[in-house]
């Protein structure tokens, strides 16, 4: 299970960007995190990753939201919903997603129950 952006373990620069400019200002050490205000702006910003081998993470609201983007190589699924996490986790499992899915905690004790679950991982963020 990996645990992301623990304070104990190797903390990440998180980053949300909404544009490819500040895509193009990034660190390669950050953690991008895709946000914009509609999902097509979303799917260019992906694309505009994917193209230029940029690692990226998105937190998709339903399932073709986030099968569009695994398919754009997003590296990471966030999402807050344990329920939703376990529904991309299973479909992760039976189309073999490179993509890993991440359940985002605030507190340790979380981790036990998202392992329970069988997700990929959780990270410690505030999205």
């Amino acid at each position: 299970m990996l645990i992301l952006n623990h304070p104990l373990i190797s903390p990440l620069n998180l980053r949300i960007v909404s544009s490819k400019n500040a895509i193009e200002n990034s660190l390669p050490s950050d953690f991008l995190i895709l946000q914009c205000q509609s999902f097509e702006e979303l799917l260019n910003l992906a694309n505009f990753c994917k193209e230029n081998r940029v690692s990226f993470s998105v937190i998709p609201t339903n399932i073709k939201e986030a099968l569009l983007l695994v398919n754009l190589n997003a590296r990471f699924l966030l999402t807050k919903d344990l329920t939703f996490a376990s529904t991309l986790q299973k479909l992760a499992e039976i189309y073999l997603f490179d993509t890993k899915i991440l359940f985002c905690i605030q507190d340790e004790n979380a981790i036990e129950s998202t392992a329970n679950y069988g997700i990929d991982g959780v990270i410690f963020a505030s999205i």
